[in-house]
């Protein structure tokens, strides 16, 4: 049994591993194309990526992934149309809150004068950032379709329009970079021009497999105004998850931000920008398997299958650990060459070479931390996530960095040191929590979930209800037909 929920998580995991790592791979073509362009300009795309990714990426991943709960748990639960209406529905929002995000990027520029940034950095990565609005849009739709296939372990045409996508970039970038010469705007005029054939073979293929899917299990019936339903319990879900993801992505970004506070920051803030994409990509090679994680938990709670959920949460998180640390090995192995490809300043270099071992042990913690929260997700625990990454990140770990890196003089170093820490101590507490849930509780759970639509759900309080009413703790529970229990949001 073991070896077929390895199989399966598998052949879920490396399309979505792949997928992520060459999108994550679009952007260090970008970023190695400016960096060879000048300091000032590297700087300034890391600013702008910092930004971007904070007040936008970020949150819109939030809202777009409470679909990998309803749409999980309704599938596995045979609820084919409701993945559709889910679809529609994130759809919506998310592209109200991206049109948000962007008319606030026009003050960004005042906002990191105010932080204290280099008033040229600052000038020049407001400036790109606004150009990526479009990508913001873009991004928001595909990562809606994205769940939308996957929750359905639609997962391998994912990675070859991405891989397409990726490949382009290099075109794009020479286009408007060198052959229209116009330099660091030329790079966010490739990025859009990524984004959107990206987003274009995705709805292609989307249309495609939609229509020449079976009758009887056809997800999306065209549109309908159920989708402006139901809206505050998605948002109920999609708030914490938004902040579980939020909280983890701004300390990273945070410690970007603050490395440009440390001396000669036109060099760390270099450095940390290099290696913050060198983690993100090795993070995104085990995010595949929080996805797969995310699919295969809310597939087997809708289904009623608390015994396999908890077989997959267990292998998902031992692949996800093994992967990062075989991450973290061969970065350990070519820490000298990383830098290079990236910047051609030696001391950028040489500060790149410093701060892989503190990298290496980060990312084993991460491997665990990323499964987990699939794992949270697809059992529509986003709030238990949340609440750890606020103590963890923001109760021990910025403070701690800032402490290492200001305080005790140790500079970039001191800042990656303090991450590390937290990632590994998070991984510890997530795994305490996770292995300890009652899945058949997580099961009954999901029913009340999916039949949302007649019921009020209190999604943190209604397993203590239900035990407190006898009916939980027993097998017979998921075999043995009730009267719903309605509970009160």
């Amino acid at each position: 049994m073991t070896a077929c929920a390895r199989r399966r998580l598998w052949a879920l995991a490396w399309p979505l591993s792949g997928m992520e790592v060459m999108t994550f791979a679009k952007e260090l073509i970008i970023t190695a194309f400016v960096g060879h362009l000048g300091p000032i300009e590297l700087s300034s795309l890391v600013l702008s990526q910092t930004l971007y990714n904070v007040s936008g990426n970020a949150p819109m991943l939030g809202v777009v992934t409470a679909m990998e709960t309803f749409c999980g748990q309704a599938y596995g639960a045979k609820k084919y149309a409701t993945v559709g209406v889910v679809t529609q529905r994130a759809l919506v929002i998310t592209t109200i809150f991206n049109i948000l995000c962007i008319a606030m990027w026009g003050k960004s520029e005042s906002l990191m004068l105010a932080m204290g940034q280099d008033p040229d950095i600052a000038r020049a990565a407001g400036r790109f950032t606004l150009m990526l609005s479009p990508c913001l849009l873009l991004d928001g739709f595909e990562q809606c379709i994205r769940r939308y296939l996957a929750c359905q372990s639609v997962v391998q045409p994912l990675m070859y329009v991405t891989f397409l996508a990726t490949m382009l970039t290099p075109l794009y970038l020479w286009f408007f970079i060198v052959r229209c010469s116009w330099g660091f705007e030329g790079a966010a005029l490739a990025w859009i021009c990524v984004q959107a054939s990206s987003f274009l073979g995705l709805l292609i293929y989307t249309i495609y497999y939609t229509y020449t899917q079976e009758p009887s299990k056809r997800t999306w019936m065209g549109w309908t105004s159920e989708c402006l339903t139901d809206w505050p319990l998605y948002i109920r879900v999609a708030i914490p998850s938004a902040v579980m993801i939020c909280l983890d992505w701004w300390t990273f970004e945070i410690i970007v931000m603050l490395s440009g506070l440390l001396p000669r920051p036109e060099m760390t803030m270099s450095m940390m920008g290099i290696t913050f994409n060198i983690h993100a990509l090795c993070f995104f090679a085990a995010h595949g398997l929080s996805g797969a994680a995310s699919t295969r938990v809310g597939n087997e709670l809708g289904a009623s299958r608390p015994r396999q959920a908890w077989l997959n949460t267990q292998v998902s998180v031992l692949m996800g650990t093994v992967i990062m640390m075989v991450c973290a090995g061969l970065l350990l192995l070519g820490r000298d060459q990383l830098g290079a490809i990236f910047a051609a300043e030696r001391e950028v270099v040489l500060l790149t070479s410093q701060a892989v071992p503190t990298l290496a042990i980060s990312l084993i913690g991460e491997g665990a931390n990323t499964v987990l929260a699939g794992v949270l997700r697809g059992c529509g625990r986003q709030k238990i996530g949340a609440q750890i990454n606020l103590f963890m990140y923001w109760g021990i770990g910025l403070p701690f960095a800032c402490l290492l890196a200001f305080r005790m003089g140790l500079g970039a170093m001191g800042l990656w040191t303090g991450l590390a820490c937290t990632a590994s101590l998070q991984s510890l507490i997530l795994s305490w929590i996770v292995f300890k849930f009652d899945w058949n509780a997580e099961a009954q759970r999901a029913k009340a979930l999916i039949a949302s639509g007649e019921l009020e759900i209190e999604l943190d309080e209604e397993v203590e209800l239900l035990a407190s009413s006898g009916r939980l703790g027993n097998e017979s529970l998921l075999e043995s037909p009730s009267k719903p229990t309605t509970l009160t949001l």
